[in-house]
């Protein structure tokens, strides 16, 4: 975008199952008229866990980047770069990665588990 005052970069953030690649796809089809069409044989379409490895055991192993244009409601447009990261412990080393490249970072909590420890360790990386 020609003004980089109107973007955010912005890292999606939770423990392991508590929505973040959900939440992403959620995203992805509310703001598209004709989502792009995935051909996933294992469940509903995931537009961030395009992998084989990831579609088989059901988890993000890498971040996943996606833009979309959304309007505030004044109907000003803002760029928005997502970066949908792994949940699970062991790939903290694509979390970090998120973090460095955006500003900005958008928590996801189940609300049944509550805040997990992994979940106090994300939010301290973040505010690092």
């Amino acid at each position: 975008m020609s003004k980089p005052q109107l973007l955010r970069n912005v890292s999606i953030l939770g423990a392991l199952h508590h929505g973040k690649t959900i939440l992403s796809d959620m995203l992805i089809q509310s703001t598209y008229l004709d989502p792009p069409k995935i051909s996933n044989t294992y469940q509903d379409p995931k537009y961030t866990d395009s992998r084989l490895d990831e579609m088989e055991r059901g988890i993000s192993v890498k971040a996943s980047a996606f833009q979309l244009l959304l309007q505030d409601s004044r109907e000003k447009s803002y760029g928005f770069n997502f970066v949908d990261t792994p949940g699970h412990p062991n790939f903290s080393d694509e979390v970090s990665a998120g973090l460095r490249l955006t500003d900005n970072v958008l928590l996801v909590v189940d609300i049944l588990e509550g805040v997990t420890t992994y979940g106090i360790r994300l939010i301290e990386s973040a505010l690092k």
